[in-house]
């Protein structure tokens, strides 16, 4: 008799079914960059060799320094919320250090 369901049932369940493999693999993708740090690392970098080069002042160095550091802090507390979630999940879970701040 399941079979049968699972065939009658068929035409409603599938686009159901990709449609939440796709909404996962949305949010998934979206974490992904929300946590992405190479990103502001690379702004960084582009932006000390500008300064180096004489494209850029001083005070709009600091000023991409300010935003690239303020970005990173925001991804650190992002980790370290997601580690929090996952050692509530399971019991004994590790932590992730960043590397960044105390």
């Amino acid at each position: 008799m399941l079979l049968i369901d699972d065939i009658l049932l068929a035409p409603f369940k599938l686009p159901i079914a990709g449609f939440t493999w796709i909404l996962r693999q949305v949010q998934t993708m979206a974490n992904e960059e929300l946590i992405n740090d190479h990103v502001w690392k690379e702004r960084l970098i582009e932006a000390q060799m500008r300064l180096e080069v004489g494209e850029i002042t001083e005070a709009e160095y600091a000023e991409e320094e300010k935003k690239v550091f303020q970005a990173l802090r925001e991804i650190r507390a992002r980790k370290e919320e997601m580690a929090r979630e996952a050692g509530e999940e399971e019991e004994g879970g590790i932590g992730i250090y960043t590397g960044y701040g105390e």
